[in-house]
């Protein structure tokens, strides 16, 4: 085993002085040879470790990161519909109120079935595929809340 590839030139050089000013380390080079061994071994030990903990701390750096950075998308996204929900839920709970006091019940479908033909005037953020999706979404979310106002 070449012991330059796993232990530093630095620390070979201190165990080739040690051995030369210790008469008994001087003499047997089997046990040298063992302390070579033991060292190089805790040293490929300790790299291992090292090397394992160092990509567990990356991994965990990289993850905090793109959580962090998914959050501050979510912001962004959530002010681009601040305001068509509002005005969402403005005219929902106009239409809600309306069918309470005629006695019946406004279901978060037809209110975007409805909101779909007649509110052509609104821009509409959700991409076109999947609004009518979104809208009930929101509707549903809008008429619990109105139920909990209602009820409390």
């Amino acid at each position: 085993m070449d012991f330059k590839e796993v232990i530093p030139i630095v620390d070979l050089r201190k165990f080739d002085a040690m051995c030369l000013h210790n008469n008994k380390l001087q003499q047997d080079k089997a046990l040298q040879q063992q302390i070579l061994n033991w060292a190089a071994d805790m040293m490929t030990e300790a790299r291992e470790y090292w090397s394992k903990l160092h990509a567990a701390t990356i991994d965990a750096v990289i993850k905090t990161h793109h959580k962090e950075k998914a959050h501050k998308g979510a912001i962004v996204r959530d002010k681009k519909y601040a305001e068509f929900r509002e005005n969402f839920t403005k005219i929902q709970k106009e239409k809600y109120e309306l069918a309470m006091q005629n006695g019946s019940k406004l279901t978060a479908n037809s209110f975007v079935d409805w909101f779909l033909e007649n509110k052509t005037d609104i821009q509409i953020p959700y991409v076109e595929q999947n609004q009518k999706n979104k809208l009930r979404q929101l509707a549903q979310q809008n008429n619990r809340e109105f139920k909990k106002l209602l009820l409390g």
